[in-house]
């Protein structure tokens, strides 16, 4: 390799380190968007979950109507953008085994929010019924989330989904994040006392109780699609400041490198033309 070769090659990689340095950055500041996403969600939620427990109290579950016998939604949250690890694969791979299960009890329909995710399921043989493009920005989750909680809302309403699940990566932290499977409809009321704060006893009602529950079950759904959508955008991008930081790392290490070369291959060079000078002056004399 020549000097002039070293040199471009060194430059290239200059500017890749650039690019995944730039990214990284870009990721970590679309964490602590979603992280302030995610706790927003959570405290609307406490909010709803207590309105629901109020008004439930001595039931175990809350029945769709018109769901016997209707089918599953199973919606999974994968990313837009390419550059996020092992993301899509931890979120599909659990979803595959779901769907699996799910389709061996009943009917099933399958919607993917993130098309590069609907293309990697269609790669296997799994073609979805339905699909979403995913957040690609933390303003994004509020339009994706919409349009989810529309469909649902649609289905509902017409008697025809049997039970809502979800399938994301839940956010625990940088450098972890777990793929879950989560039941949102029908509302396990069992499971949610279990975590739920205090009920307030004295709500002041202005409509009759089962329209008020319609309507709290329409919000229930949509901030827990609002809470998932803000988990995996937070774990999306978790997985690509890793993958980016490791990025990084292995970039720099070959930049010293390729720098190491460079000077080496210039050393050579002036030696070289030393040589050529000192040869000249002898065949001169």
């Amino acid at each position: 390799m020549t000097l002039e070769q070293t040199k471009r090659r060194r430059q290239a990689i200059a500017t890749i380190h650039d690019i995944v340095g730039a990214m990284r950055a870009i990721a970590a500041g679309r964490i602590q968007g979603a992280q302030r996403a995610l706790a927003s969600s959570h405290r609307y939620e406490d909010v709803v979950l207590r309105a629901i427990l109020t008004l439930t109290e001595g039931y175990d579950r809350i029945p769709l109507r018109a769901a016997h016998g209707q089918p599953t939604l199973l919606i999974v949250m994968t990313s837009e953008q390419p550059l996020c690890g092992t993301f899509n694969q931890d979120v599909l791979s659990l979803a595959e085994r779901r769907l699996h299960e799910l389709r061996a009890k009943g009917e099933v329909r399958l919607m993917v929010v993130g098309h590069r995710g609907a293309r990697q399921l269609a790669t296997h043989g799994i073609v979805s019924d339905a699909a979403e493009s995913a957040a690609t920005s933390v303003h994004g989750l509020r339009d994706v989330v919409n349009h989810l909680g529309a469909f649902v809302d649609q289905r509902v309403a017409a008697g025809q989904l049997g039970t809502l699940r979800a399938v994301y990566s839940r956010y625990k932290s940088i450098s972890e994040q777990v793929p879950t499977d989560e039941q949102i409809l029908p509302i396990d009321l069992t499971k949610i006392r279990e975590f739920a704060l205090p009920v307030k006893k004295n709500y002041d009602r202005q409509l009759p109780d089962p329209v008020l529950l319609a309507g709290l079950i329409s919000q229930y759904a949509f901030i827990r699609l609002c809470r998932i959508a803000a988990d995996s955008f937070a774990s999306e991008q978790a997985s690509r400041l890793t993958a980016m930081d490791a990025a990084t790392r292995n970039t720099e290490k070959m930049l010293n490198s390729i720098l190491d070369l460079e000077r080496r291959e210039r050393q050579g060079e002036i030696t070289r033309q030393v040589l050529e000078l000192v040869a000249s002056r002898f065949a001169s004399s």
